[in-house]
């Protein structure tokens, strides 16, 4: 049996696309979830910190780029275009972050097989050359998934432009993104999609 509180746990928020959320869905989510210090408290009626981790230890300070970086992938798996559009729109460098397994937007994407999206973060500037840490490029999430329309897109891009000149062009951004980093947290700070 899961657990109750697995909907709306902010967790899935915090860590989206991040490899420690698929281990606490599996030991607490799935199976010992009456172990999980967020549910205890939450039984309680005790409201649950947001930096309480499922083993009753607590999140250090995340970084902005982190919080950005979650937001977004939070926001491409439960496939909400507007949302991702809105956060682009407000200089959110898509092109740069990636999650600890070396995970980008436009992989988490393909992962999800959202051609839409798959298009918006290329146009965004993200390098479909780009490898996770197992070696995989969002080219091989979609074609190990059967998005084939996704596969296109990608191909056409990797086609369109090489690696060596994604990352000469990249090079000139880090400022840019920089910059643009404080203006996304403000934004999600009125957005607050950790709610």
């Amino acid at each position: 049996m899961d657990c109750t509180h697995s909907k709306n746990c902010q967790l899935y928020a915090q860590f989206a696309m991040e490899p420690s959320l698929k281990l606490w869905k599996q030991r607490y989510c799935s199976s010992e979830y009456e172990k999980c210090a967020r549910y205890q408290l939450a039984l309680e009626g005790k409201s649950v910190p947001l930096a309480l981790l499922p083993n009753g230890r607590r999140v250090k300070q995340r970084s902005k780029e982190q919080i950005s970086a979650a937001a977004l992938f939070n926001a491409i798996l439960k496939q909400r275009v507007p949302m991702v559009k809105s956060m682009l729109k407000v200089g959110l460098p898509s092109g740069r972050l990636v999650s600890s397994d070396g995970m980008t937007p436009l992989m988490a994407s393909a992962s999800v097989g959202n051609v839409e999206l798959v298009e918006i973060m290329l146009s965004n500037g993200c390098n479909p050359h780009a490898k996770n840490v197992k070696g995989e490029t969002a080219l091989d999430i979609a074609l190990s998934s059967g998005f084939d329309d996704c596969v296109k897109i990608i191909e056409k891009a990797q086609a369109a432009m090489t690696e060596d000149e994604y990352n000469a062009q990249g090079e000139g951004a880090a400022d840019e993104d920089e910059a643009s980093v404080s203006g996304v947290i403000s934004f999600l700070k009125k957005l607050n999609p950790f709610a």
